[in-house]
């Protein structure tokens, strides 16, 4: 009898998810239509008020003190102009579809692991995010290692890679969140005193057991894998791509003149 429960629970559990997924892809495909267009206008200088000349010695120095420093501020700038498109497209597209929106407003009410995401507006942003903060962190770190100077073909095995990695589970993105991905402080981190100092406390690597770690639901990933456009790359190609673009634009090349 228990186990009779128990199944119907998760049974129960990955029809939530499943509807969600559902729900979320809907509104991906919208924002995605919106502002795909606007990030391909996207450009650093815009973006900081900087000149091309300032914007170059600043990301020579940034990345002197040390190169994540030049990735993780671009990523800000790209993050910041992410969330405002959100911002300025969903709620017009939540009026326009209300009861898509109202659906989508229910999912997430019913699924309890997103605790922190209660509203479409929340959940798309921590998604998109998300998608942003990993591809920035991996293709941040194949600039440091130099191994994305003259191979051709890099950007396709970080694809690849990237697009494995977003059909895990929501049990491994928590487990890797803080390694491959932020989550936007939604877990504050331990400090401890050393030497005098406060400083952040160092994550156990047994925290990465993931046999231990229940699997929640049915591994449908993430919902921009299938998201569409009309015309040009879809949501979750095209994050990988304008990263790309834009690391390429400004970290491969502001050292060279003009």
């Amino acid at each position: 009898m228990a186990d009779c429960t128990g199944k119907n629970a998760l049974a129960r559990q990955r029809e939530r998810k499943r509807e969600l997924y559902v729900a979320a892809r809907f509104f991906i495909e919208l924002t995605w239509e919106y502002f795909a267009p606007r990030l391909e206008e996207f450009s650093l200088e815009s973006e900081t008020g900087k000149s091309t000349p300032v914007l170059r010695e600043y990301l020579r120095d940034l990345q002197a003190r040390q190169p994540a420093f030049a990735w993780g501020w671009m990523r800000s700038k790209m993050n910041a102009a992410l969330m405002r498109n959100i911002e300025e497209s969903l709620p017009t597209l939540l009026v326009q579809h209300p009861e898509m929106a109202t659906h989508y407003q229910e999912c997430l009410s019913r699924v309890d692991r997103y605790w922190f995401r209660q509203t479409p507006l929340h959940h798309l942003k921590a998604g998109y995010h998300t998608a942003l903060s990993v591809a920035c962190k991996w293709y941040g770190s194949a600039f440091e290692l130099k191994c994305a100077s003259d191979d051709t073909n890099t950007h396709l095995c970080l694809s690849k890679e990237l697009r494995m990695f977003a059909t895990f589970s929501m049990t491994m993105l928590a487990r890797t969140d803080g390694w491959l991905w932020d989550s936007a402080g939604a877990e504050p981190m331990d400090v401890i005193v050393e030497d005098g100092k406060l400083k952040v406390a160092a994550r156990q690597l047994e925290e990465l057991n993931l046999v231990q770690a229940p699997d929640f639901g049915v591994r449908l990933g993430c919902p921009a894998l299938r998201a569409r456009r009309e015309q040009g790359p879809p949501a979750f190609d095209g994050i990988v791509q304008w990263v790309e673009e834009v690391f390429e634009r400004y970290l491969r090349f502001h050292n060279r003149p003009g």
